[in-house]
């Protein structure tokens, strides 16, 4: 009987121990606090959550960052490397590489991925992507890719991309094979469309628009509200610069016309001249196109003009085997702002082809012929004068 009692004493011990022992806590590891960093020098996830940075991967700095589908975490002072992707909540100093995308707060380093960067901050360094580079605050660097090259912050150096690049404000260079867009620049613009506000340096493309310039345009189309500098393109549309309609008569016996547009020391000149039929001379129609130099002396200017002009017997659009180029020197006096007058020297070069060769040309007969393979080439002197509106 004493030992059963002793039996059940012990087997009741025993219960209240283990129960005391299953409501003792299990002691767990000590928390972070927010806002403290973990230093854990490599970290290995298969995705967010699933990693030994653990469930506070924002509170883990990692030399080395790896990823199966993305990693993640507070900081990266070294590489993270994923497949998928790479996500640093504060900030990356060094490298992030991924065939997908990259995001860091802020970036001194290197982004490259596939698809995209971003830096949610100011990036100190180079992003390379085949998509899209995004900087949402200061950058200093390069943005390279073959798609669109983002700065939403003041941006010193370079983007570069076949697709479209823009920034607010610039100090350095954009290229491009699509657009470039600045707000502010510093620099030059190079693509087939370059879009700016106040630009001083260079535009050169097959459009470019600004606000205000101070360089060189350089484009099939120029347009600028205020241009210092040269405007030099088939057509430029300079705010102050020069708009005006030119009447003149010359030796060829012609009354002509042009539209002169342009900046303030280069213009586009559109002609359009008549030689009256007579006795012995058919009509000739001649439709050119001219490039000058403008010099501006206060109220007086010299034009230094080069054009060339296919001359048309009887009607206008009738077929042209003749080519007039000429180069003038004119000297004028602009005592209103919208009325001059101006006279000058040009050397003629007449080039025929075929056809019927223009008579009289050469009204003073002071010019020489040379002929070769069928070709022909009059050179004469000639003078002009006429008027500006």
């Amino acid at each position: 009987m004493k030992s059963k009692v002793s039996v059940c004493v012990g087997v009741l011990a025993a219960v209240v121990s283990f129960s005391a022992g299953a409501e003792e806590p299990v002691p767990m590891p000590q928390a972070v606090s927010a806002g403290q960093e973990v230093r854990r020098p490599f970290g290995f996830a298969l995705m967010p959550g699933l990693s030994t940075n653990g469930f506070s991967s924002g509170d883990v700095v990692n030399s080395l960052s790896l990823g199966v589908l993305a990693s993640h975490a507070g900081r990266v002072d070294g590489l993270a490397l994923a497949f998928g992707g790479n996500w640093v909540d504060r900030e990356l100093r060094g490298i992030e590489v991924a065939l997908g995308a990259n995001y860091a707060g802020q970036v001194k380093g290197l982004q490259l991925a596939l698809a995209g960067n971003v830096a949610g901050g100011s990036m100190r360094g180079i992003q390379a992507a085949v998509g899209v580079n995004v900087a949402a605050g200061e950058m200093v660097g390069a943005q390279l890719s073959s798609g669109i090259n983002i700065a939403a912050g003041e941006t010193r150096g370079l983007q570069a991309s076949p697709g479209l690049n823009i920034a607010p404000g610039m100090v350095g260079a954009q290229l491009s094979s699509g657009i470039n867009i600045v707000g502010r620049l510093e620099g030059a613009q190079l693509s087939l469309l370059n879009v700016g506000g106040d630009v001083r340096g260079a535009q050169v493309g097959l459009i470019n628009v600004a606000r205000r310039m101070k360089g060189l345009q350089l484009g099939l189309i120029n347009v600028a509200s205020e241009a210092d500098g040269a405007n030099i393109g088939l057509l430029s549309l300079v705010g102050n610069g020069q708009h005006h309609v030119q009447v003149w008569g010359s030796d060829l016996s012609m009354t002509n016309v042009a539209l002169k547009l342009g900046g303030k020391h280069f213009h586009t000149l559109f002609t359009l001249g008549l030689r009256p039929e007579r006795e012995s001379q058919q009509r000739w129609w001649a439709a050119g196109l001219g490039f000058g130099a403008h010099i501006p002396f206060g109220p007086l200017f010299v034009d230094a003009d080069l054009l060339a002009s296919s001359l048309h017997q009887g009607q206008l659009f009738s077929p042209s085997g003749n080519l007039l180029g000429q180069a003038r020197l004119l000297g004028g006096w602009k005592p209103f702002s919208h009325f001059a007058v101006f006279g000058g020297v040009t050397l003629n070069s007449l080039v025929h082809f075929h056809g019927q060769e223009p008579r009289g040309m050469d009204r003073f007969g002071q010019g020489s012929l040379h002929q070769e393979d069928g070709v022909s080439v009059r050179t004469w002197p000639g003078f002009l004068a006429g008027v500006q509106i």
